[in-house]
């Protein structure tokens, strides 16, 4: 290693190709963009919170027995002062010493200070000795408006974002972009804003407002026309035949709902939640999620986020019909066991040996007596208690609660020892909760064609919907073709109110979906030629309307070669029949040939 030094400037050369290279010199810092940077800046600013967390003079807010000084994340610092005068002046003289050895320093110009001060007087005399720039409303961290009132959180944090996503979707309505990428632009730019602003702020906000963000995104995917398939049909996962739209009212519903994990779980390492067990006094969090504690509830008028999140567990465990007081999942420790003034020694003997929750103690005639060790553990609990437990788990409404296998919904609060993807499994609960009935359109195919299909066949059409091929254009559509997307002469009528419901094309056939894709006598030249090529390549699949158009393959043509080599062939009839679909003319051979051509490359370059 060559290090030379002159005077106090480090230099060090490098050896690039075996040549070396003139010296540079060291410097401290980062490249621009280093994933490193952040990392080194929160082990250098730690320091500095310590200090400040452990300095006596910095006062911080008291809530109840906790105090509270101070947020990090990342480069940004928020500190809570209860003290405003003296803590400043002591807190700028800790920074200054702390900038001396790690070069920190605060940008006063940027930092701001947001006093919540009554007296007028008081007020004056911090705007004129106090360095920063005072807000007197609001205050932005983390891109989330803190205002002076609790009314204003909604206008200064939704309406806010409400007008972001207008502008943006305005900005984006003219894109070149197909049905599927504009649902994808959603997904990616619009639903992590929204649940950012949901999470940090998830306070009780009209129905109106998810309304409007809705309408608005669906008149972006729709280009401003009439929708052509239904937004329930659309927002079902990819596997039940959907592509997955989100659903705003049920993800603002699943984040409010998610704390109620936290309660569950007792998290008491977390300082929001010791901060905020006050408002529940004398009860306790711990004891609202399938427990007793939960029925004499009364929330204080200002509890903005953990009022709502409770009226928000209780609505949707009564929409399951589920008990939200007691369960398989109410725990050992909990006030139904506490109430029966048992020994806590008896408590944690059968925490330790059985179970945590009342479901492995069970009840009746299962009562300590699911496995061997429980049955051994009878004659280790004082009589007094035995006799007392023996009493709650015969009662009948125990039995009928606890005996049951949990659902999947009390399943994601209890077994969990991690919230991540918490919201994601709340919301996917949610969604089966919220499955509005609709006409499934794979179930139309079936009953146009005149044919059942099974289970088996329906999850095999929704895979080949969106796994047919690496292009999107060529999986957008065949989407479309599954889900009934193109209009029909017949559905035009209906809609319409028309006695007009011939085909397009002047056959003089009645126009139905099935007719217009397969049917048709000027439509079927181009079907009869791609069932003559597949003959020539070896492959003999039935004339079945199902295989072409919605990717239903016999067992003995599911090679994937075979598959690959027809599903273009396919695709590339879907293209040439909807490009004249509403024109009265035949479709062209040489057109489906050149097509043919095109989507077998795609499919080559992407693979």
């Amino acid at each position: 290693m060559d290090l030379t030094v002159y005077g106090l400037r480090p230099l060090k050369p490098i050896i690039l190709n075996g040549e070396k290279l003139k010296a540079f010199p060291l410097k401290s810092g980062t490249r621009q963009g280093c994933p490193l940077s952040p990392l080194l800046f929160n082990i250098v600013l730690e320091t500095l919170a310590r200090a400040i967390r452990q300095t006596k003079e910095i006062k911080g807010i008291k809530i109840g027995k906790e105090e509270l000084k101070l947020s990090l994340f990342a480069d940004d610092m928020i500190l809570y002062l209860a003290d405003p005068k003296g803590s400043t002046k002591k807190l700028l003289e800790l920074i200054n010493e702390f900038s001396k050895v790690a070069g920190y320093k605060i940008n006063t110009h940027k930092s701001k200070a947001f006093l919540y001060i009554s007296d007028k007087s008081s007020e004056m005399e911090m705007r004129t000795t106090t360095p920063f720039t005072i807000s007197s409303k609001k205050i932005k961290y983390l891109g989330i408006n803190l205002t002076k009132e609790v009314k204003d959180l909604y206008n200064e944090n939704y309406r806010t974002l409400k007008r972001e996503i207008e502008e943006d979707l305005r900005r984006w309505k003219n894109i070149p972009c197909s049905w599927i990428g504009r649902t994808n632009i959603i997904k990616m730019a619009i639903l992590p804003k929204v649940l950012y602003r949901f999470n940090a702020m998830p306070i009780k906000i009209p129905t109106a407002f998810l309304v409007e963000i809705e309408k608005a995104i669906m008149k972006f995917i729709w280009k401003n026309k009439r929708p052509r398939i239904a937004k329930t049909m659309l927002s079902r996962k990819c596997e039940s035949g959907g592509i997955a739209i989100p659903d705003f009212k049920l993800y603002y519903r699943a984040i409010v709902t998610k704390t109620a994990w936290y309660w569950y779980q007792n998290r008491r390492v977390d300082q929001w939640y010791r901060i905020e067990d006050t408002e529940t006094n004398p009860q306790n969090y711990n004891y609202l999620i399938f427990d007793k504690g939960a029925k004499s509830m009364q929330w204080r008028k200002d509890s903005i986020f953990n009022k709502w999140c409770w009226e928000n567990w209780k609505s949707i465990c009564n929409k399951m019909k589920l008990n939200p007081f007691l369960s398989p999942c109410t725990k050992v420790n909990s006030k139904w066991i506490k109430e029966l003034d048992i020994k806590s020694e008896t408590r944690r003997l059968i925490e330790e040996k059985v179970g945590y929750d009342l479901h492995t103690v069970g009840s009746g005639s299962k009562f300590l007596n699911r496995t061997p060790i429980a049955q051994k553990l009878i004659t280790r609990i004082n009589k007094w208690d035995l006799l007392k437990l023996k009493s709650f788990f015969s009662a009948k409404e125990t039995i009928r609660e606890v005996n049951r296998e949990p659902t999947p919904w009390e399943q994601i609060f209890t077994p969990h020892t991690s919230d991540r993807a918490l919201i994601s499994r709340v919301y996917k609960e949610l969604k089966k909760l919220d499955n509005k009935r609709t006409n499934n359109p794979i179930n139309k195919w079936a009953k146009d064609l005149n044919r059942h299909f099974s289970e088996e066949d329906i999850q095999s059409i929704n895979k080949y919907m969106k796994k047919c091929s690496p292009s999107l254009a060529v999986r957008e559509m065949q989407i479309k073709t599954t889900l009934r997307y193109h209009l029909t002469p017949v559905r035009l009528a209906a809609i319409m109110k028309s006695n007009n419901n011939k085909c397009w094309r002047g056959c003089g056939e009645k126009g139905t979906l099935v007719h217009c894709w397969w049917d048709c006598k000027l439509v079927q030249p181009i079907w009869k030629a791609v069932w003559r090529f597949l003959g020539k390549l070896g492959m003999e699949p039935p004339f079945d309307p199902a295989i072409p158009l919605l990717g239903l393959f016999p067992k003995d043509l599911k090679r994937a070669c075979y598959r690959d080599t027809a599903t273009s062939m396919f695709i590339a009839a879907q293209f040439t029949i909807a490009r004249l679909w509403n024109q009265p003319r035949c479709p062209s051979i040489d057109e489906w040939i050149k097509k043919c051509g095109i989507y077998t490359q795609w499919s080559i370059t992407l693979h």
